[in-house]
């Protein structure tokens, strides 16, 4: 009140009789009304005062209100109330963030102390002052204010697939204020910058071991790790007793294939003289790199070529490794290049073999004729028996290698350099035999009403054209379903974090009908934000210290953040343009602490660093202040303010204008009147002369 009175004494205008209303419940908070009174009857303006009623003091309390110091932009956190009432009634909350409204929630409250749970959702970053009010019709209503600190979610995008593909999945979650960054690199970003990692369409098991580890902590220490299925996911047999830290930070793991016959893999191997020193070398690694990943009832074949050609190792099972590798071992570069009756003898063994996959891989550095090779694979191709081809180096007859591979719907590859050579022989025949994909329209089906789901609407979802087929872990939670009881959407907790797993894909391959479907953002929207973490790294907290006069801020991390290598610059803003320097100091091991003086100020304030730091994160101060927590008028008040300056107490319309008895003395300034008066007279003389002189002349014609 006293800024207003100073401003409105300044405007007064000179000359004229002065008197200033106010008009208030009397209730200040901040300056002094009496001193901007004594400063009115310094300079004689009389303050006449008129109460206002005030806020009524309510029939209930609210008892507390319990809202998180910290979200996300975008999402939906709970507050949690405590009501005390004398009875029954309904009314509403309404929210109100900086000033703007978010909305509102109806009430029902009991007789005594009641639960309350609203939500809510604020888009904007930085500490952010929450304002609720409680209306319960007669029983008035009451107010509650905290500060929330929102910061806008980080999400590592790592995908194989095409850029584009993915287009409606991450429109969804930019939508839903989620700060994407997309990468094909896997290995350098730092996972700690993150709050959720997605692995899109990604053969996991491409990971080095160290990455693996360095993701299952990420997820232990509280991250969101998030696997989206596709075709690219396969299945490898692993040795008993050897743990995937990778896998294990995930609630299901790939399935093995379901057909009792296993797989069948024939490796065409050209041994002519050209292949000889590292190329052979590499071929017999990459025999032995395929044979370490079957299983023992899989059916392996190898037949090597020159001129002519014989089985090495003829079609058998799989389970005498050793013996399969010393047969490998003793292949040796010699003779020609002759690739058409080396594939038909491949081919012929092959067709009869009873297996769920049947896939043969040729590799070769040499120029062949290509003979029936052709209709061959045209045959294999119908025959479900696919070849692969695997070029080395400059002389090789592409056309003809990528046509035997297109045909039979294998794939063509071909390499300048044979040292990736061990690499691709084992995915393309992991990629052609390992696969558990099921390609078939299938519809989710709950298994579990859980929040996540919850406003999707489910039951509209449309079918899926395909999936992945995972297995749930024990300990995991199974929300969906899709064919034969394989799950769908799988979630847990692991460590701090969580995970999930969606055995389909998020674009048009399999979700084909789902990215046109109403359901399709929220849902992942949802996923999303199940995933982040609720964990900070470091809590941060502001508080004024009376005594000394100074705002507190206090910064303590968690037991697993990362040490910082230095503390940033931080500032503390507040009303009015208010902005100081704060100097943060380190008191013990994971604690810190700034102190500055805010010059008597009452806030709200804001404290927060220069750069965006998870170790020192923004903080608010709102105070409650007497506006918001004061019910009635402070009449006396006025009334000693109107009596201090010679104004009235509630004085009527009237009265208000009324002077007095006041008066101002003013001078009335005579000669511009007259100066008129004077030029006024001088014209008319002009006109009488003129109508004078022209009366005779009329008169003589």
């Amino acid at each position: 009140m006293e800024l207003a009175l100073r401003e409105a004494l300044a405007l007064v205008p000179s000359g004229m009789v002065p008197r200033i209303a106010l008009i208030s419940d009397g209730r200040e908070n901040r300056g002094s009304i009496a001193r901007g009174a004594a400063l009115a009857r310094q300079l004689g303006v009389p303050l006449d005062t008129l109460a206002l009623a005030g806020r009524p003091q309510p029939e209930f309390m609210v008892e507390s209100a319990i809202i998180p110091p910290a979200a996300f932009t975008g999402e939906r956190f709970a507050i949690d109330l405590v009501v005390r009432s004398p009875r029954r009634a309904t009314g509403v909350v309404e929210l109100t963030a900086e000033g703007k409204p978010l909305g509102t929630s109806p009430v029902a409250i009991g007789a005594g102390a009641s639960r309350l749970r609203v939500h809510a959702s604020i888009s904007e970053p930085g500490a952010i002052s929450l304002t609720g009010a409680i209306r319960l019709g007669t029983l008035g209503e009451a107010r509650f204010s905290r500060v929330v600190t929102l910061r806008r979610p980080k999400l590592l995008y790592l995908s194989e697939d095409p850029p584009g593909s993915e287009k409606h999945l991450l429109e969804a979650l930019r939508s839903a204020h989620f700060e994407i960054h997309g990468s094909r690199d896997a290995l350098t970003p730092a996972l700690e910058t993150f709050q959720l990692v997605v692995f899109n369409n990604w053969d996991l098991d491409s990971l080095p071991a160290a990455r693996k580890t360095a993701i299952e902590n990420y997820v232990k220490q509280g991250g969101g790790l998030l696997v989206i299925g596709g075709e690219r996911n396969l299945y490898r047999e692993r040795d008993r007793g050897v743990d995937d830290p990778f896998e294990m930070a995930l609630p299901a793991s790939l399935a093995p294939p379901r057909s009792p016959e296993g797989r069948c893999v024939v490796l065409v191997v050209d041994k002519s003289s050209s292949m000889q020193g590292r190329k052979m070398d590499l071929a017999r690694l990459a025999a032995v790199g395929v044979v370490e990943n079957l299983r023992p009832t899989d059916m392996i074949g190898v037949l090597v070529f020159d001129t002519t050609h014989q089985w090495t190792a003829p079609i058998r099972q799989a389970g005498d490794r050793a013996l399969l590798k010393r047969l490998i071992s003793g292949i040796q570069a010699d003779g020609g290049t002759q690739i058409g009756p080396a594939l038909s003898e491949a081919h012929n063994k092959t067709l009869p073999v009873e297996a769920s996959f049947r896939h043969i891989v040729l590799l070769t550095d040499g120029v062949s004729e290509a003979g029936d090779s052709v209709s061959m694979a045209r045959e294999a191709g119908l025959e479900r028996i696919t070849i692969s081809t695997v070029g080395i180096g400059q002389d090789v007859n592409r056309p003809y290698l990528e046509q035997i591979a297109s045909l039979s719907g294998g794939k063509a590859y071909f390499l300048t350099n044979p040292a990736g050579l061990e690499q691709i022989v084992l995915r393309d025949v992991l990629e052609h035999t390992g696969s558990t994909v099921v390609e078939e329209p299938v519809p989710p089906r709950v298994l579990r009403n859980v929040e996540l789901i919850e406003g999707v609407g489910m039951e509209t979802a449309p079918p899926l054209n395909g999936y992945v087929r995972f297995v749930s872990k024990p300990a995991a939670e199974t929300i969906l379903q899709v064919g034969d009881k394989d799950p769908l959407l799988v979630r847990w907790q692991h460590g701090l974090g969580r995970s999930i797993v969606f055995a389909s894909d998020a674009k048009s391959r399999w979700a084909e009908h789902w990215v046109s479907w109403e359901g399709f953002d929220k849902f992942w929207v949802n996923v999303a934000r199940d995933l982040l973490p609720h964990a900070q790294a470091a809590e941060a907290s502001l508080r004024y210290d009376s005594a000394a006069g100074e705002l507190v801020v206090d910064y303590r991390l968690g037991p697993n953040a990362e040490v910082p290598r230095g503390v940033p610059e931080v500032f503390v803003f507040g009303a009015g343009g208010f902005q100081e320097p704060v100097e943060v100091r380190k008191l013990a091991e994971g604690l810190y602490q700034g102190r500055v003086a805010n010059g008597g100020r009452q806030g709200p304030f804001r404290v927060r660093p220069l750069a965006e730091s998870t170790a020192f994160p923004e903080v608010g101060l709102d105070p409650e202040v007497d506006e918001s927590r004061g019910y009635g008028n402070d009449a006396p008040l006025l009334g000693r303010v109107a009596a201090l300056t010679g104004g009235r107490f509630n004085p009527s319309p009237q009265q208000v204008f009324d002077p007095g008895g006041r008066s101002v003395p003013s001078t009335l300034r005579l000669w511009p009147g007259l100066l008129a008066l004077a030029i006024l007279l001088n014209f008319a003389e002009l006109v009488l002369r003129r109508l004078h002189h022209s009366g005779p002349a009329a008169a003589r014609s």
